[in-house]
């Protein structure tokens, strides 16, 4: 039983009277403090039971929040009572939580186990220290089955200074080595903060972790809402938040929730609500599936399982909560998709332009037979990869499941050369474009890479998103791009493409396309996953 404590607010005569509030806040991965993935027991964990830790927000120097419903502020044990209304947590004299960076040179499934230990000790003998860091969950399904999405990540050196391990990066790379960098959390953040409210400024000192809890959902103010672009909205969250202190001295607000209770903010968030209901029953399908493949994943080392933004999967809280997406959802409760005793990373985007892209085009790391581009032609029908002729399948538009996507489907950039110059050299320092050079293409005609030649320097851009970022946001890599010249100097760029997003996975157009056309969920993904099973999760 919590004692409640009484939180007293004034209106001082000077804003220089009240105290400060002090917030000792620390993520550390695992802590008891906070539960967000569940480590896995030998005998796998529930699906029914996991329950996701998403980082809601990170906001410089304020967290706003609105109460709807009257509420509690809990630190070191007390409760203390809010009453409805407008606060606002400012903070001042941040000291970031502090980071250490693994440097990452393989991944082992759990049944390479023999493998693992020649690797490490190969490394050993090497004078380097390698750990292992078991990302992913091991779950078991009411009917016994287990499906294992743990992978064994092998550490060979942990920095206190990121710089330190990007130049060990560069001293291992080459051969079969491609390492990456992940930091870890390893200390507290601090802050001293105050306190605002509607009957003032509060008169108490607190110590974090801080919770905020409510008996109706909690509006966060100002929450960046895109990843592509400076977007914010004010979101509604289920209670309790938590709010913390980053790596950057940003705070930070996070909450826990099921898989189910996650889903209601997702599938609206990505799917047009209005979309036929076996599109929206697909899109639910495929996103519990990813969940479940993903939890315990890329920012675990981090405290937490998922950010709110499209670089995982959009999540735009209790507030968007739609009618038919909840139908889709329960529709498929119950259902996940699996490929190789695993939950299967059922990718999805926007608009595949006509054709998928296999996943090791996009990201790094090993082809997954789940993820192979191919044809997403209307009637099942089979054509050369457009990579061998790109300009020829972008300009004839054949008709594709995704074709009704009358802004993504295919589209053209133009650009000046002062323009371009501008947009590349806000990344890449190359001075005024003279030549671009396409490199190699995935199946779909995706580039895999783009050299860029300045008057400064030249720089090679890896991977589907740096390129689209590169060129200032375009909507895919599936591009061919055509300079105008006037003398030596390219006048102009023409950029013609097709498709929003990177193509791998699920086509969310493409799915539209099918559901229109009678085709059940069951059918909309097994044509994007093809191998892929569905399993009873109750």
């Amino acid at each position: 039983m919590h004692k409640t404590n009484s939180l007293k607010f004034y209106f001082p005569a000077s804003f220089h009277c009240g105290l400060r509030l002090a917030l000792l806040l620390f993520f550390l991965p695992g802590c008891a403090l906070f539960s967000w993935s569940q480590p896995s027991a030998p005998a796998g964990v529930n699906p029914l039971e996991v329950r996701a830790r998403i980082r809601y927000g990170e906001m410089t120097g304020k967290v706003s929040f609105h109460l709807k419903e009257a509420g509690t502020l809990q630190s070191e044990g007390r409760r203390y009572p809010l009453v409805p209304g407008a606060y606002t947590l400012t903070a001042e004299k941040c000291r970031p939580a502090a980071q250490r960076y693994h440097v990452f040179v393989r991944t082992f499934a759990p049944s390479e186990a023999e493998a693992r230990d020649a690797f490490m000790k190969e490394w050993r003998e090497k004078n380097y220290s390698p750990e292992v860091v078991t990302f992913g969950l091991l779950f078991r399904l009411p009917s016994g089955r287990q499906l294992d999405n743990r992978r064994h990540w092998i550490s060979v050196a942990r920095c206190s200074e990121e710089k330190e391990a990007l130049a060990l990066v560069e001293r291992l790379k080459g051969g079969a080595i491609a390492p990456w960098i992940r930091p870890e959390r390893i200390s507290a953040g601090m802050a001293q903060c105050s306190l605002h409210g509607p009957q003032g400024k509060a008169s108490v000192q607190l110590t974090a972790p801080l919770v905020i809890d409510s008996s109706g959902a909690i509006e966060v103010v100002d929450v960046s809402s895109s990843f592509w672009k400076e977007r914010k909205a004010n979101r509604l969250y289920a209670a309790p938040l938590e709010v913390g202190v980053g790596p950057e001295s940003a705070l930070e607000v996070f909450g826990t929730l099921s898989v189910e209770e996650y889903l209601r903010g997702v599938v609206p968030a990505e799917m047009p609500g209005q979309w036929p209901l076996e599109a929206l029953k697909a899109q639910a399908l495929v996103a519990r599936s990813e969940i479940y493949a993903s939890l315990s994943g890329k920012y675990k080392l981090q405290g937490f399982d998922f950010t709110a933004l499209e670089s995982c999967r959009a999540y735009w809280g209790t507030g968007e909560y739609q009618a038919s997406t909840d139908e889709a959802i329960r529709a498929t409760a119950g259902e996940a998709l699996s490929y190789e005793n695993q939950f299967a990373a059922t990718v999805f985007s926007s608009c595949c332009g006509g054709w998928t892209e296999n996943n090791d085009t996009v990201w790094s790391g090993p082809a997954t037979g789940l993820l192979r581009g191919g044809s997403d032609l209307r009637g099942g029908a089979i054509s050369p990869s457009p990579a061998g002729g790109l300009e020829g399948w972008l300009r004839g538009s054949p008709r594709a499941w995704c074709d009704g996507d009358d802004k993504g489907y295919r589209w053209k950039r133009r650009f000046s050369n002062a323009e371009l110059s501008a947009l590349v050299n806000s990344k890449y320092k190359v001075g005024t474009i003279h030549k671009i050079e396409e490199g190699q293409r995935g199946v779909s005609g995706r580039l895999k890479s783009v050299t860029i030649a300045g008057s400064q320097s030249k720089v090679t851009v890896d991977r589907e998103l740096a390129i689209r970022q590169a060129f200032g946001g375009l909507p895919s890599a599936m591009i061919i791009i055509k300079p105008s010249h006037s003398g030596t100097t390219p006048e102009y760029w023409d950029i013609l493409g097709g498709g929003r997003g990177h193509g791998v996975g699920l086509c969310q157009h493409g799915s539209r396309g099918m559901a229109a056309a009678g085709l059940g969920y069951n059918e909309i993904v097994a044509h994007y996953f093809s191998g892929a099973r569905i399993e009873r999760t109750r």
